[in-house]
């Protein structure tokens, strides 16, 4: 009940840090260019705040490995100051079928809310307005490539013994670059 509760707590500051436009970045600042998918490495976009203007992360979440990249989801899905930093200022939203179609591009201001989150240690699929107990829990697959990990997720029924009975909906996937010695949500595929 106290997991639920300080979970509940997180979504509601998140949500309300979601509404503020984050902190400029120093002017003398010059961050590097995002990670882009193949189709778009010419068209370079700016990368989230500075290495040094950054909250700090739990020791791990940065190093460029399975177990580095599940500490820092879970320090960014818990933590909006955290996200706001490790997102990059413009994020591409591509087809997941065709991922050299593009969609949109959005500010991090203007991009649709992450969409997983971590309840009663269970991932499940954020909905705006709805209570942690009533929102659907997701299949999540995570797959290093170099220096990008993709998540990838789905709706999805559980049997008792967590096994997938089935997935609801279109699936849905994140894309994280690893940039300035960490990882930066740079794309939305949908």
């Amino acid at each position: 009940m106290k997991q639920a509760r300080i979970a509940a707590l997180a979504l509601a500051v998140a949500l309300t840090a979601c509404s503020k436009p984050p902190a400029a970045a120093p002017e003398a600042a010059q961050p590097a260019p995002a990670a882009q998918p193949a189709a778009t490495a010419s068209a370079a976009a700016p990368a989230a705040a500075p290495a040094a203007a950054r909250p700090a992360l739990p020791e791990g979440a940065c190093a460029k490995t399975e177990d580095g990249f599940a500490t820092f989801l879970e320090a960014y899905i818990a933590e909006p100051d955290k996200r706001a930093a490790y997102t990059a200022p413009e994020i591409e939203v591509r087809d997941i079928k065709d991922p050299s179609k593009l969609i949109a591009k959005q500010s991090a201001q203007q991009a649709d809310p992450f969409r997983i989150v971590l309840v009663d240690s269970q991932w499940s699929y954020f909905e705006p307005g709805k209570p942690d107990g009533e929102l659907a829990r997701i299949q999540l697959d995570r797959k290093l490539e170099g220096d990008r990990m993709r998540l990838d997720f789905v709706k999805a029924e559980f049997s008792p013994d967590e096994e997938v009975v089935k997935t609801l909906g279109p699936p849905e996937a994140y894309v994280f670059g690893y940039e300035q010695g960490c990882w930066q949500l740079t794309l939305q595929l949908r």
